[in-house]
Formats: structure tokens, C-alpha cells, sequence
């Protein structure tokens, strides 16, 4: 009797021991599995993150398309307006002259 008393209270340490490890590994499994959905969560977040990044960048460079697009005619119309201003300003000499040719009909006059 002691015997297979002794045998069914080793078997008992066996079971319990193997129900311990089995909780372990039911532990272990969740925490694993709680770790993938923070992961999938983060991974979702971030692809919204990259859609609202593709669209921002979208827009910045149609933005910045207008920008050089303004930037240019603004360099153009700089660059006519200074042609025209070398156009119509006469060198110093031409200055005179002219502005003596303006006074000589009052001078003789």
C-alpha cells in the first residue's frame, strides 16, 4: 500500500510539475503573442504615418513647383526690365550731349 501510495504521489510531483511548465509556456505564449499585436498596432500606425508623409510631400512639392515657377518669371521680368533700363539710360557722354542739344535753342534763342 505504501508503495502505490508512494508511486501515486510521485506521479501527483510529475503531473503538477508538468501542469507548472505547461503554465509557463501558456505565459510565455501570451506575452509573445501580446508583443506581436503592439507590433502589428505600431506597424499600422506607421503606415498611416507613411500615407500622411506621402501626401504632405506631395504637396510640398507642388508647392514648391509653384514656387520655382514664380521664382523664374520674377527673374525674367527682372532680367527685361533691367535690359530695358540699359536701353534707356544713356551713358554719361550721350547725357550731355543731349541735355546740350536740349538748351542750345534757348541759349541762342
Amino acid at each position: 500500500m505504501k508503495r502505490m501510495l508512494g508511486k501515486a504521489e510521485q506521479t501527483i510531483s510529475k503531473l503538477q510539475a508538468k501542469v507548472a511548465d505547461q503554465k509557463q509556456q501558456i505565459r510565455e505564449l501570451q506575452a509573445q503573442a501580446k508583443h506581436e499585436d503592439n507590433l502589428a498596432a505600431e506597424r499600422e500606425e506607421l503606415k498611416a504615418e507613411i500615407v500622411a508623409l506621402k501626401s504632405e510631400t506631395r504637396e510640398l512639392t507642388r508647392a514648391n513647383r509653384e514656387h520655382v515657377e514664380k521664382v523664374v518669371a520674377l527673374q525674367t521680368e527682372n532680367a527685361k526690365l533691367k535690359a530695358d533700363a540699359k536701353v534707356r539710360k544713356p551713358s554719361g557722354r550721350a547725357a550731355g550731349a543731349d541735355l546740350r542739344e536740349l538748351l542750345q535753342p534757348s541759349l541762342s534763342g
